[in-house]
């Protein structure tokens, strides 16, 4: 065994070999779509071989473009509030990590909770490894999944809340059957995973209703579906966007609208307590730094997803310095031109190194506003960063935004 090995963690091990399947066959994968390379009836068959599914009616799925996240953790939130029972919540991505991707009334589960429903599921995983088709690998967000319904069932779960990975037509929560889903935005999101182009996105996340006795959506992605004739017209449900705190994003706002009507069809009745929801999000946040200034972050990856009043706002109390990491499959051209245009602040941006997937920031090393390039879990160097960032800018507000590998490292960089 190598030094590097030994010093591995068992839970360190144990994500290697969730990630493995796809490791191994990544320069085979590399540049294809989802619906090329990735088959998720092969873990669900698996889940349901294991009596792991749990019953259809008990289950409510998230999925979109922006927002999933926010809302599937609304979802729980008004749940366990309402019903007082035990609410299974499973994120994706993780927050901190891997172990709490899966959560019952908001308790992660522990890691060694984790390796020890790994640790049973594993010889499954391992015969389904040796039967696998040319080009097919086991996905990692359908073994999260396996992981999390085992460690759910166990603990007797009374309602499952699950978000779906970048899309639902080849994703395991997407084909897992459910009474309600929700569907909370199409964008030109993942185009070299979904797409190429935005019919395909609208298509892939639309199909979460082919599983669902329901889903509640929103007016944009009610007209994709009139257009692309997916869904017949009685399983939706639409939801406009309630009108929005200005001390937010406009998103969080319809995606709390989503919630709470999302939570009452789920339930069947009224619901009979408030809730205001404004600390569920881990997509976006504040943090005090001084008298005159706060840290944001704001897991935001397209144009259509940055909320430019928002920000305006903040330029009109301040100086407001922007720090983005955006990989090249994001709209990285795009925010830039946007925030050089609109705003004319500050803006620089961060490229992450050491992920297990495929992260390329040639784009944002080339524009002219590169600042450092990290390891995607190196808190120490975005930390120096942001001292220095702040030496050179006092009294401004500080304002992170980028896909979520980056979002994960401020809140822990910043303890948020």
């Amino acid at each position: 065994m190598t030094q590097a090995l030994a010093a591995k963690t068992p839970f360190d091990l144990a994500l290697d070999e969730i990630y493995a399947s796809f490791m191994v066959r990544k320069h085979q994968v590399a540049g294809k779509l989802d619906k090329e390379i990735r088959d998720p009836s092969l873990l669900i068959n698996l889940a349901r071989e294991l009596d792991l599914l749990p019953p259809k009616e008990r289950v409510i799925r998230i999925t979109g473009s922006k927002g999933k996240g926010t809302t599937s953790r609304m979802i729980a939130q008004i749940l366990q509030k309402e019903s007082d029972g035990k609410i299974a919540l499973l994120v994706s991505p993780e927050e901190l990590d891997h172990n709490d991707r899966m959560r019952i009334n908001d308790q992660p589960a522990a890691k060694q909770t984790f390796l020890r429903q790994y640790a049973a599921l594993r010889p499954h995983l391992q015969a389904l490894e040796e039967t696998l088709p040319t080009g097919r690998y086991l996905s990692p967000m359908g073994t999260f999944l396996l992981i999390a319904l085992s460690w759910f069932k166990e603990q007797k779960v009374d309602y499952w809340v699950l978000e779906t990975g970048r899309g639902a037509r080849y994703d395991e929560v997407g084909i897992l059957p459910s009474s309600l889903s929700v569907l909370t935005s199409i964008m030109l999101e993942h185009p070299s995973y979904l797409g190429p182009d935005i019919e395909n996105i609208a298509d892939n996340k639309l199909a979460i209703g082919l599983t669902s006795d329901k889903v509640i959506a929103g007016k944009d992605c009610l007209n994709w579906n009139n257009k692309l004739n997916l869904l017949p017209p009685e399983k939706l449900i639409p939801c406009d966007p309630e009108r929005n705190d200005e001390t937010m994003p406009g998103w969080f706002g319809k995606n709390r609208a989503l919630a709470l009507k999302a939570a009452e069809l789920f339930l069947k009745r009224p619901l009979q307590h408030h809730h205001d929801l404004y600390t569920a999000s881990a997509a976006f946040g504040a943090k005090k730094q001084t008298d005159k200034s706060s840290l944001y972050f704001d897991a935001c990856i397209a144009v259509q997803s940055l909320d430019l009043d928002f920000l305006k706002n903040l330029t009109a109390q301040g100086k407001l310095v922007i720090i983005a990491s955006l990989p090249d499959d994001k709209d990285g051209a795009g925010l830039r031109t946007v925030i050089k245009d609109d705003l004319h602040c500050p803006y620089y941006d961060i490229s992450l190194s050491g992920t297990r997937g495929y992260l390329h920031y040639e784009q944002a090393k080339t524009a002219g506003h590169h600042l450092a390039e990290i390891d995607f879990n190196d808190v120490q160097s975005l930390q120096a960063i942001h001292a220095d960032l702040m030496e050179k800018n006092p009294d401004a507000n500080l304002y992170y935004l980028g896909t979520q590998t980056f979002i994960r490292l401020v809140r822990k960089a910043f303890e948020i």
